[in-house]
């Protein structure tokens, strides 16, 4: 092939320092510090609202999914701000700052006896928002530390990318173990129980600052490559220009109007990437409903666990502990389904698994693990002990570790009735006003069943947090893969960036609908008081709404036409020499780097560019 932009050739790396080793390796640490206080915090932030907030299950799960949502929205944002304004280097570190401030905040508004909504929520959304400058930027970053027109840069290139991923997963492990143990049950000599948020919380920010202390001391080894425009911002204006335009007679399809061929103002290589785009967004949409039952690993998961036997031997396990069955599933299932499953299905079966097949796997998984949890849920509440109020000491010695029996005490009421308390039970009202002895008398007290644990274990839920894990393979990772490979190289990030906001949408979904499935205050099925309500036809009602997407997604399916890799190398190739100037990319960067893909691509090596790409997306993927 003559076109200089398929010839790949390496330059020589003799006497060239690993940058694996002696660059890249404090990013991986900066990741392992932010994931861990990523996860430290977002893993018993349900559980906050219920003990510190005193909010009910439905508020509860609520707020979190409020949040979630913006944490994946933001990444648009910080990405944008990146490309186009500060770099990925300026961004990575202000955002880093801003995230470090709002954990500071969020401690000091979870000081005990002090507790201020305010400065909660504020902190929380400057969390999310600073999360967002971070998440779509440090590991492309990493990436651009990599020269791969050296052959040791590309061997490393994928190398990271490993270790890039294993940091996350090491940083949740930290999470769910260490983090969520101290934010439910404190520390003795720390506060204990009622300190318990205070100093888990003081965790994830000093890892945080940690975190930020190794990003800048290997500041001056980095590469930090300059803004090079938005992608996002030109898909914006093409669907724009093509949707506002008036029709054109010899336009075939609506987009063209945006070309500069049909007196448009972006190049037809742009609007012909938009095109591929506009094929993927009835599989975006299927991926909806998919996330929102990830979701529930960090909501209706947690409040689910929190009446059941939380306790081996003597030892009480934190409810958010249970996520590590998650975690632990992806990291030893990817490389045997990647080295030993695949290969050996096409070996001895010539089955090789297509990216939709996968796909639907993982949405039958999914539905799978909802069915499974409504089934646990069902066997839970047949073992659940007898409802009984604050009368009753052994409902009181069984209160679940989620709830506070403060809240449920007629003594408390009663005090907080004459000023002696200053926060009011939250799960005790007056019926009647009769003062006795000049205090409010307690027969005119009522307080709710106080919410027990049930003798079934927690580890009961050991599956549905398996299924979700092996759901997620399929689904999550293969759909990174999917809108990834689908589309070319140009508008790859605005395919990614949507695949990113159905996260967002996937929780804000089961905002009404949790708000819908409680409509009727008393037949809640997300009630404070599990034992009360019908948190398995909750699940049941999720794996329905699951089963009715994957059969759209198989009626979508089966017409699908994958995509061919060489015509979208050309078309990326036809963009690169188009307008480089307009495009904003430098010849030694980002152009030499799609160089290279596009080399591999035509060459028939795309098995090459996953194994550094695919990788990098998995980090994408809700466990964020």
């Amino acid at each position: 092939m003559s076109d200089p932009l398929i010839q790949k050739e390496y330059l020589s790396d003799a006497n060239r320092p690993s940058v694996l080793k002696t660059v890249a390796s404090y990013i991986i640490v900066t990741e392992f510090c932010e994931r861990l206080a990523y996860y430290g915090f977002a893993g018993s932030l349900v559980l906050f609202f219920e003990t510190k907030m005193n909010l009910s299950n439905e508020d509860s799960v609520n707020q979190f999914y409020l949040w979630n949502g913006f944490v994946y929205v933001t990444p648009l944002l910080g990405g944008y701000i990146a490309d186009t304004y500060l770099g990925r280097y300026k961004t990575i570190l202000i955002f880093s700052v801003a995230y470090l401030v709002g954990l500071c905040l969020f401690v000091f508004g979870a000081i005990p006896g002090a507790i201020q909504a305010a400065v909660v929520f504020s902190a929380m959304y400057i969390i999310a928002l600073a999360a967002g400058g971070i998440k779509p930027n440090v590991s492309t970053m990493g990436a651009d530390q990599f020269d791969i027109r050296y052959k040791q840069d590309e061997k490393e290139a994928g190398q990271f990318f490993s270790y890039f991923y294993w940091s996350i997963n090491l940083g949740a492990l930290g999470a769910y173990t260490l983090v969520a143990y101290i934010c439910q049950y404190g520390l003795p000599g720390l506060g204990g129980e009622p300190w318990g948020f205070f100093v888990g919380y003081l965790i994830p920010t000093v890892m945080m600052a940690i975190g930020i202390a190794i990003f800048i001391y290997g500041s001056p080894r980095y590469k930090k490559n300059p803004p090079h425009g938005s992608m996002i911002s030109i898909a914006s204006g093409i669907l724009y220009e093509g949707w506002t335009r008036p029709a054109l007679p010899s336009s075939s399809h609506w987009l063209d109007k945006s070309s500069r061929e049909f007196g448009g103002s972006f190049a037809t290589e742009d609007v012909e990437g938009m095109k591929y785009m506009m094929k993927l967004v009835p599989y975006l949409g299927v991926m909806i409903p998919f996330w929102g039952i990830y979701g529930q690993t960090k909501t209706a998961f947690q409040i689910q666990g929190c009446q059941m036997n939380l306790y081996v031997g003597d030892f009480q396990l934190p409810v958010s502990a249970m996520n590590i069955f998650n975690n632990v599933t992806i990291l030893c299932l990817v490389p045997f389904f990647d080295q030993v499953l695949y290969p050996y299905l096409k070996k001895t079966r010539g089955i090789v698994p297509s990216m939709l097949t996968k796909i639907g796997v993982g949405f039958i998984l999914a539905v799978s693990a909802m069915v499974v949890a409504g089934l646990v849920e069902m066997y839970r509440l047949k073992e659940a002990p007898e409802a009984a109020d604050y009368s009753s000491h052994s409902a009181r010695d069984n209160i679940s570790p989620c709830r506070d029996i403060y809240n449920y005490n007629p003594h408390k009421y009663q005090a907080w009735y004459d000023g002696d308390e200053d926060d009011k039970p939250t799960n005790c009202h007056t019926n009647c006003h009769t003062i006795v002895n000049g205090t409010l008398s307690l027969d005119c007290i009522e307080c709710d069943d106080i919410p027990q644990m049930s003798d079934v274990s927690i580890f009961w839920q050991i599956p549905q947090f398996v299924l979700i894990g092996v759901a997620e393979i399929f689904a999550s990772i293969t759909s990174l893969e999917f809108f990834y490979s689908q589309a070319p190289s140009q508008m790859r990030s605005v395919s990614q960036a949507s695949n990113l906001f159905t996260n967002a949408l996937g929780s804000w979904l089961t905002i009404p609908l949790t708000l819908l499935v409680n409509i009727q205050s008393n037949n809640e099925w997300v009630a404070s008081n599990v034992d009360e309500g019908h948190l398995d036809w909750y699940f049941f009602l999720l794996a329905g709404l699951m089963l009715l997407a994957q059969i759209i997604f198989a009626y979508m399916s089966a017409g699908y036409q994958y995509a061919d890799p060489t015509v979208l190398a050309e078309l990326s190739a036809a963009v690169q020499r188009s307008d480089s100037k307009l495009r904003g990319q430098s010849a030694d960067g980002d152009y030499g780097a799609r160089k290279h893909l596009i080399a591999a691509q035509l060459e028939g090596e795309e098995q090459n560019e996953d194994d550094v790409i695919v990788p990098l997306m998995r980090e994408e993927r809700g466990r964020m």
